[in-house]
């Protein structure tokens, strides 16, 4: 199975071409100011390279759901989108937070999460590895990176761009491994569609560290339509 994927809602974008056999090829590139512009002919590049393209193209286009930049995702997620529709095959979408998770040592068994949600504030989701298996506990949520450190009251191992940020003897991920690349996002993307797993694509939404403006404007008219 060849997989395309797509990951633009880090502070770097970079697309790859995962083959059913052999070596993956990525291209990286800045993911913000010319996202839109550079995107398109880095995955023409890739399809070019590989002998690939309208009449032959990738089995699973894939992509990073974020959270991540707001506009990086919305371009992302509209090109893989547009592929997966324009090819007729199937779309899966991976949450970054899920492919940081995963990249855990083998030994960790309590795993956080720890993204940069800007205005001083840290978007945070704990794992565990349960029977090889990682697994999400609990639901995300953004905090102050004091209060989340104190939470956090037995040896984690932090992942993601934030990690520095928590307090505490807990193990960190390299700086380098900060945020997920579109290997790794294609890399589990394959695991899991040939593992039966299948995901609406029209209907496959990005996630975002916080609501938009129009979004928090329905949260607040759906709690006073409540009160």
């Amino acid at each position: 199975m060849i997989v395309l994927a797509i990951e633009t809602a880090g502070p770097r974008g970079s697309v790859a071409l995962l083959p059913s056999e052999g070596l993956p090829e990525q291209v990286e590139f800045q993911a913000s100011g010319r996202l839109g512009a550079e995107l398109a002919p880095a995955i023409q590049g890739l399809l070019r390279r590989q002998g690939l393209g309208p009449e032959q193209p990738p089995d699973l286009v894939a992509v990073d759901l974020g959270p991540g930049s707001y506009t990086g995702l919305r371009i992302g997620l509209a090109a893989a989108k547009g592929l997966a529709f324009a090819w007729g095959k199937p779309l899966l979408g991976v949450r970054a937070d899920e492919a940081l998770a995963e990249e855990a040592p083998p030994d960790a068994e309590r795993i956080l999460c720890a993204l940069d949600a800007s205005r001083g504030e840290v978007y945070a989701v704990r794992y565990a590895r349960t029977a090889g298996a990682v697994e999400r506990r609990g639901e995300a949520g953004l905090y102050d990176p004091a209060d989340l450190a104190r939470l956090l009251d037995e040896p984690t191992w932090v992942v993601g761009d934030a990690a520095e940020r928590v307090g505490g003897g807990h193990r960190r991920a390299p700086a380098e491994r900060a945020w997920p690349t579109a290997v790794r996002i294609a890399r589990i993307a394959r695991r899991r569609h040939l593992a039966g797993e299948r995901q609406d694509a029209i209907g496959l939404a990005p996630v975002y560290y916080r609501p938009n403006e129009a979004e928090a404007q329905r949260r607040q008219r759906a709690m006073k339509e409540r009160t």
